[in-house]
């Protein structure tokens, strides 16, 4: 866990790893003198897990405007300086996602590309420039600022709009690993994410089908809990090299599954909100976050993600976990 700095003062604030390791904040500026704000410095801390999280404050001495700073993943609360108000706790807004394996992490407060209020380009951050686009304006899915509680969100009308990958996803022999922040309006049978090579060759399906979620390897599949078609769900995939997958639903295993991992092949039809399953249709509703691994996660790992996921999109208040 990593905490706030010293307010007032500019000293760092040593963030604490998830992992191996922390790195030292950085030292920020001298207070300034009375009646003017001060800075105070940043305290980072990583680790070959990626788990540790950031703190920030700027704090002034007295007579100066001083407002605490925010915590990192899990952070505590960052110190107000003198005459100022403290800062808030770490908001989970900024987690520090494990590194290994990470292909694709998209979020909707990050890296939208939109005209009009039509999203003509999802931006990866994973730093593997995995981005999601749509050349076509006609199917676009919807940008809305303020869709989800407030929160950013990407809309899909189920009548043709997606977002494409360019090819890849080739190898998953370490296993594989999604999460998916998501609320279809419609559960029949739709892919939110789906890899492939056409219709029932090399694909991988995040999805629903028959009003339950479901996760696909070529014909093999786990189908399981009834989808809430009123509020937003955590989806998550774990498939392990060996012992097969486990399907989740907001923080619980809903069903796990002996099955084979995906071919290691390169895919070339690669679909958010898409589905070349005959008799399916397109993605209805909203995807707010999607993570992809290349391997498994451990339990640890699967946790810190999932509370990282429920406390930034406020899932947990809102719906129980469906029964399997």
């Amino acid at each position: 866990m990593a905490s706030g700095g010293h307010a007032g003062g500019g000293h760092a604030g040593a963030g604490h790893a998830g992992g191996d390791h922390a790195g030292a904040g950085h030292a920020g500026a001298q207070p300034a003198g009375a009646g003017e704000a001060g800075t105070g410095g940043s305290g980072t801390g990583d680790s070959d897990a990626g788990e540790a999280g950031a703190g920030s404050e700027t704090g002034g001495r007295a007579g100066g405007q001083a407002t605490g700073g925010t915590g990192g993943l899990l952070g505590t609360a960052g110190g107000g300086g003198r005459g100022g108000t403290a800062g808030t706790a770490g908001t989970l807004d900024e987690p520090m996602l494990p590194r290994a394996g990470l292909l694709v992490w998209l979020r909707a407060d990050r890296g939208i590309q939109q005209t009009d209020g039509l999203v003509q380009g999802w931006l990866d951050q994973s730093g593997n420039q995995a981005n999601a686009t749509q050349l076509s304006s006609n199917t676009r899915p919807t940008y809305l600022a303020t869709g989800f509680n407030g929160r950013p969100t990407l809309e899909f009308d189920g009548e043709g709009q997606f977002l494409a990958f360019t090819e890849g996803f080739g190898d998953f022999s370490k296993g594989l690993a999604a999460l998916i922040v998501a609320k279809p309006t419609k559960s029949d049978c739709a892919s939110m994410v789906e890899l492939s090579n056409g219709s029932e060759i090399d694909d991988i399906a995040f999805g629903m089908w028959q009003n339950q979620w479901t996760y696909e390897v070529s014909e093999p599949l786990i189908q399981s809990g009834k989808i809430n078609l009123e509020a937003f769900s955590l989806y998550a995939v774990n498939h392990h090299p060996v012992g097969g997958a486990d399907l989740r639903i907001n923080h619980n295993l809903l069903k796990g599954q002996d099955m084979a991992l995906p071919a290691s092949v390169v895919r070339v039809n690669d679909f958010i909100g898409h589905t070349l399953y005959g008799g399916c249709e397109y993605f209805r509703g909203q995807i707010s976050e999607i993570i992809l691994y290349s391997r498994a996660l451990t339990l640890p790992e699967l946790n810190l993600i999932e509370q990282y996921l429920d406390a930034h999109w406020a899932l947990s208040a809102q719906v129980p976990t469906p029964t399997p």
